[in-house]
């Protein structure tokens, strides 16, 4: 049975390197537009870690990580995400990503 947990604190500090590597497993499988390596993973994943309105959420089967849905407000994330927008009439507070 698969069983799905929001991941803060110590429970996404327990599981940042399962998460790291799933989205590297997922992004190699699929053409994507990087090829992620752990330390990259483990300072982006850091957002997650930082903000209070970011939500990470594991799917574990038993205790094993199998999947996982990250997000973010849009202005929290780095300035490669937001400057997209800049020439746009979009606010970043109003985007979830």
């Amino acid at each position: 049975m698969i069983e799905t947990r929001v991941l803060k604190g110590s429970a996404l500090d327990t599981a940042l390197d399962d998460v790291a590597l799933l989205r590297i497993n997922v992004f190699r499988a699929f053409p994507y537009l990087y090829d992620g390596d752990l330390e990259y993973e483990r300072t982006y994943l850091n957002a997650y870690r930082e903000s209070d309105r970011a939500v990470l959420v594991g799917a574990f089967d038993g205790n094993r990580l199998v999947g996982a849905a990250t997000g973010t407000p849009l202005s929290d994330h780095s300035d490669d995400f937001s400057a997209a927008f800049g020439d746009s009439d979009i606010r970043l507070s109003d985007v979830f990503y």
